[in-house]
């Protein structure tokens, strides 16, 4: 077939809320080639086939819930065409003697009122978009609680953006008001708050009133659910969207003040959007080399294809020997290169140096809370059995053990070449049936006093 390939981007138009500035940034989706020949007709279909491939690439279980519906309209230079539109009247033929260029696909976003454009960019399922925003718009606030690195954070930016464009209200420097938990004390925000309502009560100039309250880093849901109710004490709907983000489970007890105007989505590694979305980034970031040979690489597919069974692997493993404080997000492989070359040294020491400390530290804790759970598998074994670029066996040997955890015990950095050849000392739980004992009382007290614990015969909203 003749003619010009050229590529096409889906383009998203976005505003800093905090610099006010306008950025473009273009996702690649593929190449059409377009002839003489070609109508307007003709190209629709040549682009939306590219799309529908794209999606079903990044997303092979449900395309993230779109389809070809999901295009509004297309452009070639300053000609635009709208799906389902009165096509141009000059031919896609005509554009090409203007130069190569390329073809900027556009999804329907606020004005066709669907969400496609942000469920495309974000990567999130578009019914588990349409929810967060259903939820948001009803009740006005909201918690994502769960585990670091799930992506609690980019989503809340993403959906105060979303209100921002919604509400049509121009971009100021205090649209969007963050407030850091960690950094900033309880009594700062009910101090704020309550000048906030004041404010709103005294009607004055809507722009100075922030559109959207961001509480990061919440360690105690219930406690600022409580804070926000009475500090807030102006008209509900006057009052600004506010979202939470939370590391902490939140316990589901009778009329548990979180649940009287929040709303709380519980992000966890076991369902979606957190354990799909590692599978639907990488694909993406293949896609975003726009090197064709990747696309049929089947070594760096293999590759890419491993990285979401060693996290599930690693969380079941945090799962078995720490506590729910340790747990590993798809946010931590996020780095990955998309060249074989460049994956397998990024791996190694990414194994060496991030993860390998980091579950030591879990187990640690795991031990001191539970005691020995399960029966302990070093999980390089299965790391070293499945490594999957060529001739990965040299690399064997590279990949640092993980001991058992236990007073005084090796320090990882170290492969099990390089450490003395000795019987790792037996764990406390193992020497002394009854410390076991006490520490498991001890725990059970523990979860009994502590507010914090989350339920696990209760349902998670």
């Amino acid at each position: 077939m003749g003619g010009s390939a050229w590529c096409i981007h889906v383009s998203r138009v976005c505003r800093a809320l905090c610099q006010q500035e306008v950025k473009q940034q273009d996702f690649f989706v593929g190449t059409v080639r377009v002839n003489g020949r070609m109508d307007w007709p003709m190209l629709d279909s040549a682009v939306s086939q590219a799309f529908k491939v794209y999606i079903a690439k990044v997303d092979p279980t449900s395309s993230l819930g779109l389809s070809t519906d999901s295009i509004y309209s297309y452009s070639m230079g300053h000609i635009k065409r709208v799906l389902g539109g009165e096509a141009p009247e000059t031919q896609p033929s005509r554009c090409m003697s203007r130069g190569p260029t390329g073809i900027t696909v556009s999804l329907k976003g606020l004005k066709e009122k669907c969400v496609d454009s942000l469920v495309f960019e974000t990567l999130i399922p578009k019914p588990m978009m349409q929810h967060y925003i259903s939820l948001l718009l009803k009740h006005r606030r909201l918690v994502l609680s769960g585990p670091s690195g799930t992506g609690k954070s980019y989503l809340t930016s993403r959906l105060a953006e979303y209100l921002v464009d919604r509400s049509a209200r121009e971009v100021t420097d205090g649209i969007v008001v963050t407030f850091n938990m960690h950094r900033q004390s309880c009594k700062d925000l009910q101090l704020y708050l309550s000048n906030l309502a004041n404010q709103i009560d005294r009607e004055t100039n809507t722009s100075d009133i922030p559109l959207v309250v961001i509480l990061d880093d919440i360690h105690d849901p219930a406690s600022i659910s409580e804070l926000v109710n009475g500090a807030l004490t102006c008209k509900y709907h006057k009052c600004p969207y506010i979202i939470g983000t939370s590391n902490q489970p939140v316990k589901m007890i009778a009329n548990h003040g979180l649940h009287l105007s929040f709303r709380m989505v519980t992000f966890s590694n076991n369902v979606e959007p957190a354990n799909g979305f590692l599978v639907r980034y990488l694909h993406r970031k293949m896609m975003e080399s726009e090197d064709e040979k990747n696309l049929t690489n089947e070594d760096l597919i293999r590759v890419l294809d491993w990285v979401p069974k060693l996290w599930y692997h690693l969380h079941a493993f945090l799962e078995k020997h720490s506590t729910s404080d340790f747990l590993i997000g798809p946010c931590f492989f996020l780095s990955c290169p998309v060249t074989v070359d460049e994956f397998r040294s990024w791996f190694i020491d990414l194994w060496n140096h991030s993860i390998i400390p980091y579950l030591q530290e879990g187990a640690k804790d795991g031990i001191k809370v539970h005691g020995q759970k399960a029966v302990w598998e070093d999980p390089v074994e299965w790391v070293r059995g499945t490594l999957p670029w060529p001739s990965a066996q040299q690399d064997q040997a590279k990949l640092f053990h993980l001991p058992p955890p236990s007073i005084g015990s090796s320090s990882p950095g170290q492969s099990l070449e390089e450490r003395p050849h000795k019987e790792t000392p037996p764990s406390s739980m193992e020497s002394d049936p009854l410390m076991a004992m006490l520490l498991k009382l001890q725990e059970a007290a523990n979860y009994i006093e502590s507010p914090d614990k989350e339920d696990p015969s209760l349902p998670k909203l």
